[in-house]
């Protein structure tokens, strides 16, 4: 099930012209705009948490936290740590002391870094504009991104605050009719960083286990 959660698995204002147009041109323009919001940051942070449900009943949930430095990323969550220092991508497993090293092209786990998505989307996706809505006090902007080719779900939804531009949740509906809910409650533009959080340190680790896969 996590693994499935993984390969998931890791997201304004908009005057009257914009909704004259189709709903895939509305769509194309929020998520470039919001791309950009994005691209313009050094770095972030945000806390995050998941909600599992199937036939509208929650079946699992955790939390976690993620910080992003271009396309470096640091992900901790279900006592796992999952990293990308652009060059090697790496996951480590605290219940077991173990952790696995692979070539950062083979990151299957890039679905949480929001600007992969958002900079690839016309690649990977159709998109279309849904519509807007209010959530939790926001007025939020609702895309629906559907695969071009056949993958484990069908429909990825974002909400996009209509304010900030930054997304504020992402929903994924499965082929099986599972959803899995992703909700950003924190997040901090341009927070300091260093280099060395993305980079895989075994002393940090003691006996640890390591597979190379590189």
């Amino acid at each position: 099930m996590m693994k499935k959660v993984l390969l998931f698995l890791l997201f304004f204002t908009a005057v009257f012209t914009l909704f004259a147009q189709n709903p895939s041109q509305a769509a194309a323009t929020i998520i470039e705009k919001t791309a950009q919001k994005y691209n313009q940051l050094s770095t972030f942070s945000l806390d995050f948490k998941i909600v599992m449900s199937e036939s509208d009943k929650r079946i699992h949930s955790f939390a976690g936290k993620l910080w992003v430095k271009k396309e470096k990323y640091y992900l901790t969550f279900d006592d796992q740590i999952m990293a990308n220092d652009g060059q090697t991508c790496w996951n480590y497993q605290h219940t077991t002391n173990e952790a696995t090293l692979f070539d950062a092209e083979d990151d299957e786990f890039m679905m949480f870094h929001p600007t992969q998505i958002l900079n690839n989307w016309s690649k990977d996706y159709t998109a279309k504009f849904v519509k807007e809505e209010k959530l939790q006090q926001k007025t939020v902007i609702l895309i629906d991104l559907t695969p071009k080719k056949k993958t484990s779900f069908n429909t990825l939804r974002l909400f996009i605050d209509k304010e900030s531009l930054f997304i504020h949740q992402i929903v994924i509906s499965d082929t099986e009719g599972m959803s899995i809910t992703y909700s950003i409650t924190k997040f901090t533009p341009n927070t300091p960083i260093s280099d060395e959080k993305f980079v895989f340190n075994k002393k940090v680790y003691p006996n640890v286990q390591v597979s190379d896969m590189r």
